[in-house]
């Protein structure tokens, strides 16, 4: 394997990356930074991007950071249901076993919340599958105009077409509660060569085995997302590896596109 030819401690652009591994770019920060002042001061937050952008890191720090704290963190992806299955799945989550009947439900669902002094914090990813419905019942859980604490939370983390449904008019109300928003966007030029040279000393190898020319390519190759740099950067040092070379060259990395088939 190449991490055996490289003398590599771990693959430094695998999927399943440690928390140590997250690059704490400034894409990072700026997210963490809106995440911490929903903690204290918000209910609603907003956290979107394109496909392979991110989201899912800024997630994982954020959830990291609520370890520290007395914060109850509930994590849903499976959001490509009607409204009714949705509340089960949250009350499922909860620990709960869903009663009958949608009222039942939400009552769950504000009782769990409110029976203890730890807020939850409700992290929804994929939600631009979320049915419109469950977009309204997620607005009621958290309207309570005579509370003066906030006993639940939510971050909605999804793609950027979950904005054109926001601004539907049935959701001006939902609209007008998110406090909190954050666009990651992708990496720039030198983040990406940052990122490249962190993970790759990150597992105890050089970031010189990537030429500069070539991370560059790669950049623009896959547009600046880190989950595309990841599988252009594993295939590439495969390759490297089964070519027996030191390091990964133009050469090594026009052998590797055409496999991806990007031209």
């Amino acid at each position: 394997m190449f991490t055996t030819h490289f003398k590599m401690t771990d693959h430094p652009f695998k999927e399943k990356i440690p928390i140590d591994g997250i690059f704490r770019d400034e894409r990072m920060i700026q997210g963490s930074a809106r995440l911490d002042f929903l903690k204290h001061h918000a209910s609603l937050a907003l956290i979107t991007g394109d496909e392979g952008v991110g989201k899912s890191s800024l997630v994982r720090l954020f959830m990291d950071s609520l370890h520290q704290k007395p914060y109850h963190p509930l994590y849903i992806h499976l959001t490509r249901l009607n409204a009714s299955s949705f509340l089960k799945i949250l009350v499922s989550t909860m620990g709960e076993l869903p009663a009958w009947g949608k009222q039942n439900v939400f009552l769950q669902i504000l009782n769990k919340t409110k029976s203890t002094d730890i807020p939850t914090i409700l992290l929804i990813d994929e939600a631009q599958l979320l049915a419109p419905d469950s977009l309204i019942d997620l607005r009621l859980l958290v309207s309570s105009a005579i509370e003066d604490t906030d006993t639940l939370k939510i971050v909605l983390i999804g793609h950027s077409e979950i904005k054109k449904e926001l601004r539907r008019s049935c959701h001006t109300s939902l609209l007008q509660r998110i406090t909190v928003r954050y666009h990651i966007p992708p990496f720039t030029l030198s983040q990406t060569q940052q990122y490249m040279d962190f993970q790759m000393r990150r597992v105890g190898s050089s970031e010189k085995v990537f030429e500069t020319e070539v991370k560059n390519d790669i950049h623009e190759y896959a547009r600046g997302i880190p989950r595309l740099i990841n599988n252009l950067a594993t295939a590439c040092l495969i390759n490297a590896a089964a070519n027996n070379s030191p390091k990964v060259s133009n050469a090594i990395l026009l052998q590797t596109l055409n496999e991806f088939q990007i031209f």
